[in-house]
């Protein structure tokens, strides 16, 4: 019981930690937008835009939480590793204050501690991503934690670790992977997809239910959607949104009977 508590006090914070991010990445688009109108530089609207993707996927996020916490399914250790990730997805939204900065000349978090957040936040969402599915190959939860808490930490130290090249141009270019070690930190960072996306299908091999092969389903849209959206080019972004509400669609079904 004092565990069910404990699984149900994380969730209802990350749900709570997501609704303001959420909040707050709307009323940045909401102020941008009339500030943009006032100005009259239109021509900023459609680069805007490339951000709009990322408020469908935190949006889509809460809503999936929402859901979760109203059911009360939190036996699974997907009530732990959930919640975290998508605080992780949230966190990426940090990739627009440069813009916002731009626009509006106001700067909430300086160019350097932006590009350390959102590396931290992509790393981290692809570590638990592999974490969510190595769990089901009978990993002890305990120990997923331990490792998982000892991965986060590792990306902490890659995000801190590695060059900050914040660029010569203006601030609403400045990209998380720009520079020449930032190739380097997106080969990895693709390797770790790949290595979550192999593990799950390998899971799906091995059980062939159908709610394993849902809920892989589901992860996979989700993986691929989250590691498209990073790119904040307006079609790539909006595909990604598309696959990550649709893998949000199917992991709540698939939550009647594993969550």
């Amino acid at each position: 019981m004092p565990e069910k508590k404990t699984r149900k006090k994380k969730l209802s914070f990350a749900l709570l930690l997501q609704m303001l991010i959420s909040i707050a990445y709307g009323a940045i688009l909401i102020h941008m937008t009339v500030v943009i109108l006032d100005q009259r530089t239109t021509g900023w609207i459609l680069y805007m835009m490339n951000y709009l993707p990322q408020l469908i996927i935190i949006i889509s996020s809460v809503a999936f939480l929402f859901i979760l916490r109203v059911r009360h399914r939190t036996h699974s250790i997907d009530s732990t590793l959930l919640p975290l990730l998508f605080s992780f997805i949230a966190l990426e939204s940090t990739a627009i204050l440069p813009l916002y900065a731009e626009i509006t000349g106001i700067m909430i978090l300086p160019p350097n501690a932006v590009l350390i957040l959102e590396r931290f936040a992509i790393f981290s969402a692809a570590v638990v991503f592999v974490f969510s599915a190595v769990q089901y190959y009978g990993t002890n939860a305990s120990r997923i934690k331990l490792y998982l808490t000892i991965a986060i930490g590792a990306a902490l130290f890659l995000s801190l670790a590695a060059p900050i090249n914040t660029g010569t141009g203006s601030l609403a270019s400045m990209k998380v992977f720009t520079s020449q070690y930032d190739t380097y930190l997106m080969i990895i960072l693709t390797v770790i997809y790949l290595i979550s996306i192999f593990t799950y299908i390998a899971a799906v091999i091995k059980d062939r239910a159908t709610h394993s092969i849902s809920r892989t389903s589901a992860f996979i849209l989700l993986m691929i959607g989250n590691f498209l959206v990073i790119s904040n080019e307006l079609i790539t972004a909006a595909i990604a949104a598309i696959l990550y509400v649709t893998g949000i669609v199917m992991l709540t079904v698939t939550s009647k009977t594993t969550f």
